[in-house]
């Protein structure tokens, strides 16, 4: 750094300017993961032809490895829909017991949908969901839930015995409708089961198109007022053009890198405060909560970016401690040694006997590029305590193996294959801990 009585030189302008744009694309980028992420999510469903306010994508056959999403699972249908109520307010019919949230562009939380709502408990009912500056009356005996964003993504799980998924569906089909209100509802379904197509985002450079996007559309205030800020500073500033010349879009490209690197090194070298118990490797983003702050109220920028790195939907049901009332999480990189996970090693873990759990347990498999389901010889990449050849041990508890090779025999039941055509990966865990708290053993390779 060069000065002349204070005063730098051009040379120093150059570099600081660089420096300092580069480390604000760089926040901007971990910040905006879950803005990049919701877009994804727009993207790929609106490209099967979903409308929203109007199509409704159901994972019939459940979801498998061709379908691209940030950590999915094969245990149960997911219903899912895009509400839009810029023009308006827009009504969601719901008959049949669902577990599921509304999600504003911002990726935060907007409301409960399904058995976890006070107004529904599994009963159902007619949600009249609209903007905040809606200035109409709320329709009588109608569960409201207002909003400050526009676009919105809606998941649903249905609640159910695996044994009844076609028949739960099939009355699923015939009672939800979602339309805008005061218009007659045109609801169309569409299986996703199988569809080949992304909804994750990007790790490079069009990751700032695709933040873009949605601060073009959505109103400003959805936004954190700093985030917003630098973002601008970058040129990415609702009603104008983002045409980055030739110099910022070496930065961006930079950016995108060191943002990446980071983003992956938190999953894979989480720190302490993310680790669930003090001797093993389980760790969870959601360690203080569905909107990450301390008891100050201050935002761990790091487990948010972590979080929505490797997954999605946001509600409070996802880090319940009431057995029956949500669902809890816990994800491994690594194993009881602090090896990164291999698919070509076997590995074990080891439920206890009467798993707390009112409806199930599930394991699943995840590629560590795509943070999607891995994709195998096996098109499920996840087991459940829902399935009817899961063997128990004498005492009662539950070993789950994953390998590229089936166990012994008489111990294949609970194995998941982590090869792909012949090619070993690194594989990554994730432990859903469905609608309970599990005391989890160690992976033991």
């Amino acid at each position: 750094m060069q000065y002349t009585s204070g005063a730098p030189s051009p040379e120093t302008y150059l570099k600081a300017r660089d420096f300092v744009d580069t480390a604000t694309a760089v926040r901007v980028f971990l910040s905006g993961i879950q803005v990049a992420s919701m877009q994804g999510l727009f993207a790929g469903h609106e490209s099967q032809g979903m409308e929203p306010n109007k199509t409704i994508g159901i994972s019939e056959g459940m979801l498998n490895a061709r379908s691209i999403w940030l950590t999915p699972n094969t245990t149960t249908p997911y219903v899912t829909s895009e509400v839009d109520v810029k023009e308006g307010p827009v009504v969601l019919e719901v008959g049949t017991p669902v577990l599921g949230l509304l999600d504003n562009a911002a990726f935060e939380f907007a409301g409960k949908v399904g058995v976890t709502h006070p107004l529904d408990q599994g009963k159902g009912g007619k949600y009249f969901i609209y903007h905040k500056s809606y200035e109409g009356e709320v329709p009588v005996g109608y569960i409201p839930i207002e909003t400050e964003g526009y676009q919105h993504w809606l998941l649903l799980r249905i609640v159910g015995q695996k044994a009844d998924v076609t028949a739960n569906i099939a009355k699923l089909k015939q009672t939800m409708k979602l339309y805008p209100y005061g218009t007659q509802a045109k609801t169309e379904f569409i299986n996703l089961t199988d569809r080949q197509y992304n909804t994750v985002h990007a790790m490079n450079e069009k990751f700032f198109d695709e933040i873009n996007t949605l601060i073009q559309y959505e109103p400003t205030e959805i936004w954190n007022q700093e985030w917003i800020a630098l973002a601008q500073d970058l040129g990415i500033e609702k009603g104008k053009a983002f045409a980055p010349d030739e110099r910022m879009k070496s930065v961006l490209v930079e950016a995108a890198k060191i943002a990446t690197a980071e983003a992956r090194s938190t999953y894979f070298y989480p720190e302490e405060n993310m680790k669930v118990y003090d001797d093993r490797h389980w760790f969870t983003p959601l360690i203080s909560g569905h909107e990450f702050k301390d008891e100050h109220g201050v935002i761990s920028v790091d487990e948010r970016a972590t979080f929505h790195f490797m997954a999605t939907g946001i509600t409070p049901d996802m880090v319940t401690n009431t057995v029956g009332k949500g669902s809890a999480y816990l994800l491994a990189t690594r194993d009881a040694s602090d090896n990164l996970l291999n698919g070509g090693k076997h590995y074990t873990v080891t439920l206890p006997k009467d798993v707390p759990v009112a409806n199930f347990w599930s394991f699943m498999v995840y590629d560590n590029q795509t943070r999607s389901m891995l994709e195998t010889d096996q098109k499920s990449a996840g087991v459940d305590g829902l399935s009817d050849k899961v063997r128990k041990n004498a005492d009662g508890s539950v070993t789950i193996h994953f390998g590229p090779e089936a166990p012994k025999a008489g111990k294949e039941t609970g194995y998941k294959q982590c090869q792909v055509r012949g090619t070993t990966l690194s594989s990554e865990l994730m432990v859903q801990r469905r609608l309970g708290l599990i005391n989890h053993g160690d992976l033991v390779t």
